[in-house]
């Protein structure tokens, strides 16, 4: 490539919302490519936000260019704006790290999607009708017109070859996520007590860290929480659920309402705040059904908190050895996965060592530093692509 500066555009009009999951995985990838720059600039990035530049990138705006959607409307964003704007940036490529790109591919600038997960052809009864129709043409569209395909483990990628045909493999790139690094940064003992005392927790709590909608599984969840009541008595611990209300909630939220006093959802808690429950829990309960990655699985363990995860799906290749699997579908092997880890002190030990070691495989430096040499392979082939003139 040289030494000119190529110009990568980067889309966090997602990102307005909460910041969990793929939005967390956009925030974090694009923080830390705007860090790897500072010391070897080569690129120039183009990010793009909903209605102002968000917090987070505030103290980096010198490292970037701006450029502000009027809306925050996904639709609006994807089938009208960005097709009318991008022609006009002269960029080298443009990376959709969240939601799929337009449907109508934006002039001849070479298009990077993030794929998460198969989850709309895998499970399409957790996504609404809308949801479904959307999500398969879109992503489909974007795996057939796209340049390149990142997607966040080997499981994910098997489910895309699967459910969207072998002859897209050459195309995808597996590159990981991370926990956040501030999850392995022991918080104050002052902070942590504040927190306790903000959600008046006990000395011992159950934490899952979950959207509440029907692929995180926690209807079975909380019915292997009343096979251990049941066992434990009085001696059961709280289980405290943390995220956002997603689709088809009211169920679930009614399963939780059954069990007050012993099951506390507060919703959506402060970044800090999550990290803090992490340091303070007795473990992670997460047995979800279906995941790309699985996100909360290596922040818990950073944070030294041992973890009991599902054996489906990608959760046993981000927890590897060090949490301990359960069947989601079963709630009595959830329930006694808990009353194991609760029994056994030297167990929760080693699931806390191993965990460290576990986390500190990935780091969002090393992410970042893969996505940026899949950005210069795809701008490099566009100039090798692009006609010379005479």
């Amino acid at each position: 490539m040289g030494t000119a500066l190529i110009r990568v555009g980067y889309d966090l009009t997602t990102i307005w919302r909460r910041s969990t999951g793929i939005f967390r995985y956009a925030t974090e990838l694009a923080k830390h490519l705007l860090l790897l720059e500072k010391s070897a600039p080569s690129i120039q990035y183009v990010l793009f936000f909903a209605k102002e530049i968000h917090p987070d990138f505030l103290p980096l705006q010198d490292t970037f260019e701006a450029i502000i959607c009027p809306t925050t409307s996904e639709l609006f964003i994807k089938q009208c704006w960005f097709p009318a704007i991008i022609p006009r940036l002269k960029l080298d490529a443009i990376h959709y790290p969240s939601f799929p790109p337009p449907y109508f591919q934006c002039a001849d600038t070479p298009e990077i999607m993030t794929l998460h997960d198969a989850g709309p052809w895998r499970y399409p009864h957790t996504l609404t009708l809308h949801g479904r129709v959307y999500f398969r043409t879109l992503l489909t569209r974007g795996i057939q017109h796209c340049t390149r395909i990142i997607t966040v483990s080997e499981h994910a990628r098997s489910e895309i070859k699967h459910f969207l045909g072998e002859h897209h493999l050459s195309k995808i790139a597996v590159i990981p996520e991370a926990a956040r690094p501030e999850c392995a940064i022991a918080c104050t003992d002052m902070f942590k007590q504040e927190v306790r005392e903000r959600y008046q927790l006990p000395a011992r709590y159950l934490l899952t860290v979950s959207t509440v909608e029907p692929r995180k599984n926690l209807k079975t969840l909380l019915h292997a929480y009343q096979l251990l009541k049941k066992q434990l008595r009085s001696a059961c611990p709280l289980l405290f659920i943390v995220g956002r209300r997603g689709w088809n909630h009211n169920d679930i939220l009614s399963h939780m309402a059954e069990l007050k006093y012993h099951v506390y959802f507060p919703g959506h808690v402060a970044d800090a705040e999550l990290i803090a429950l992490y340091q303070m829990a007795t473990c992670l309960v997460f047995p979800s059904l279906y995941e790309g990655f699985g996100l909360p699985v290596l922040e818990a363990m950073s944070a030294g908190c041992p973890v009991i995860t599902s054996n489906t799906s990608s959760l046993p290749e981000v927890a590897g050895n060090a949490g301990l699997l359960v069947d989601p579908l079963n709630p009595a092997d959830i329930a006694r996965a808990i009353y194991t880890l609760l029994d056994n002190d030297a167990l929760r030990l080693r699931l806390i060592q191993d965990g460290h070691q576990q986390a500190a495989r990935f780091s969002w430096e090393a992410t970042a530093s893969m996505a940026r040499d899949l950005y210069l392979q795809v701008c490099e082939q566009k100039q090798t692509n692009s006609p010379k003139l005479s």
